[in-house]
């Protein structure tokens, strides 16, 4: 034995080098991310509506990410165009696990109210006997420097600079806000109250709020089982808004696939996405028929190959409007 590691002693240091190197490449983890292509989910089993089925063709779409990834994967990636590789930002270094759970709660449940705020209110205008009676009640805190120790994702900011929301519309109220300098007002969830006076400094994150709505009634009643699961996210705004709208006018759809992507603005305006390449892959392998996409990211999609309809709108009226000329006109 002795003999045989002496006569292969060049060999056996170079064989050993070369295996730690390919062990480091495949478990050591760089600072970049991947988004990759994802799947669909169906919007008719988040929302209940009384006395009206869901739609069971509208289907929100989601991509996957990986942090951190691996050298091995890194090298496998970076030149296939299905895949983005990107490094954090500060402030997705700075959120844990927990931060990101709770934020992707709070944009989902933002997103559910305007969905069936927008919905009802759109359907309203051809259906008098629908109701939707709701009210702006303040800025959820979505994200915030995280030096400030008495903040927590979720606090509700009530006041700025000593003015009360209930005098602003959603923007004018966010507007008040400079994030450099501000008095805010911030009540937590057990309805205690504190004042935090904030000065910006350099390294700060800015804060991210998103608008806080009640709805005191509507009719038809609903029900929401999907704030019930642990997925969260914005992005499928504009599709849940669809199927809602679609549900409460009984429309005519086809026995089609109909997908799409984009944050549900209080205005109707259909707010950018991340992501939107791997949306569209993801869409053309699940063999989606009809695809909703924000105008603004239409130049992006350029050079991928798709076999369905794509329908750039900047507003849920203009995407309504679409479906109901197209399938019930």
């Amino acid at each position: 034995m002795l003999t045989f590691l002496k006569e292969h002693k060049i060999g056996i240091i170079i064989g050993f080098f070369a295996y730690i190197y390919v062990l480091f490449v495949a478990v050591a983890p760089t600072n970049y991310n991947v988004t990759a292509p994802g799947g669909l989910t169906a919007v008719e089993s988040n929302f209940i509506i009384e006395d009206h089925e869901m739609p069971d063709q509208f289907f929100s779409i989601y991509v996957y990410s990986y942090d951190p990834i691996t050298a091995f994967q890194f090298m496998v990636l970076q030149n296939n165009e299905q895949f983005v590789l990107r490094k954090p930002t500060i402030r997705e270094q700075e959120n844990t696990i927990i931060d990101e759970y709770r934020q992707g709660q709070i944009s989902k449940s933002v997103s559910y109210q305007i969905s069936l705020i927008k919905a009802y209110t759109m359907a309203q205008d051809q259906d008098d006997t629908i109701i939707m009676d709701y009210g702006f009640e303040g800025l959820y805190i979505y994200d915030f420097p995280k030096r400030l120790d008495e903040v927590s994702i979720g606090d509700v900011i009530k006041e700025i600079n000593g003015q009360l929301y209930a005098d602003y519309e959603p923007q004018e109220f966010f507007d008040l806000s400079s994030h450099q300098q501000v008095t805010y007002l911030i009540q937590k969830n057990d309805g205690t109250e504190y004042v935090l006076n904030y000065d910006q400094i350099e390294g700060d994150v800015s804060f991210w709020f998103y608008p806080k709505y009640d709805i005191y009634q509507a009719f038809p009643a609903y029900e929401l089982p999907g704030l019930n699961s642990t997925v969260g996210g914005p992005s499928g705004g504009m599709l849940q808004t669809l199927s809602i709208y679609v549900s409460l006018l009984k429309l005519n759809i086809p026995d089609i696939k109909i997908s799409g992507t984009g944050t549900i603005n209080s205005d109707g305006t259909i707010g950018r996405i991340g992501g939107i390449r791997q949306k569209i892959y993801t869409a053309e392998f699940n063999k989606v028929d009809v695809f909703f996409i924000p105008e603004s990211h239409l130049d992006e999609i350029d050079g991928i190959d798709y076999s369905f309809v794509i329908v750039p709108v900047e507003t849920i009226e203009e995407a309504a409007n679409w479906l109901y000329e197209t399938y019930n006109g």
